[in-house]
């Protein structure tokens, strides 16, 4: 079933709209050094240097970046998603380059190499065929030594899952099994897999690199 990836940028005028804080809401964002945590869980994750967000969102995760040091660069196809992040982050004086992009697109032109590259909850919303074309990019933008951190919906068991809303394919749920594949197939080596029981889908961290 074809994904419909532009539903994200509906959402996140919603939001917005809504007075909420970014997606999932106040409380979710307020989690945001649980995440951190998370991407620092293993000492191979380089401390400084250039930081790269897919799926920024309105950027809360590459500002807490920022302020660690790092110089943030955020993705996101939606377009409301990236100008919020961009107001957000000229008003709180933090600084962040933040683009629009498809991720499933072969190429992107103000792509660089970056120390440490971060799926902000991205990866499970890319489907089918379009998730080699997500990886491959990400391999060839992820510098030697360089630290890929994977934050992801999973299944519970060894079949993949698809959630779909309105009609179109809108998450992926992959096996840990079939998502260690994935990874490796690209050519990432797994460094650390974390998982995280949750009522109907578990989730997934993993560190990789080239």
């Amino acid at each position: 079933m074809k994904p419909n990836y532009l539903v994200h940028d509906e959402i996140y005028v919603q939001v917005k709209n809504a007075g909420l804080a970014g997606w999932g809401g106040n409380e979710r964002i307020s989690h945001d050094s649980e995440f951190i945590e998370r991407v620092f869980a293993i000492e191979d994750v380089p401390s400084k240097g250039k930081l790269l967000e897919l799926g920024c969102g309105e950027g809360h995760l590459s500002r807490c970046f920022a302020r660690l040091g790092y110089e943030v660069t955020g993705v996101d196809i939606s377009s409301a998603a990236v100008n919020w992040a961009k107001e957000k982050s000229k008003s709180l004086n933090i600084p962040g380059h933040f683009y629009v992009a498809d991720l499933t697109k072969p190429a992107i032109d103000f792509l660089e190499t970056y120390d440490v590259i971060v799926d902000g909850n991205c990866l499970h919303c890319i489907i089918g065929d379009d998730r080699r074309t997500f990886l491959n990019l990400v391999f060839q933008s992820l510098l030697k030594n360089g630290v890929f951190f994977v934050s992801s919906l999973c299944s519970k068991d060894d079949h993949n899952a698809q959630i779909i809303k309105d009609g179109f394919a809108y998450r992926h749920i992959s096996s840990v099994n079939n998502l260690i594949s994935e990874l490796e197939g690209i050519g990432f080596h797994i460094l650390k897999t974390n998982i995280y029981e949750r009522e109907k889908y578990n989730h997934i961290t993993v560190h990789v690199k080239k």
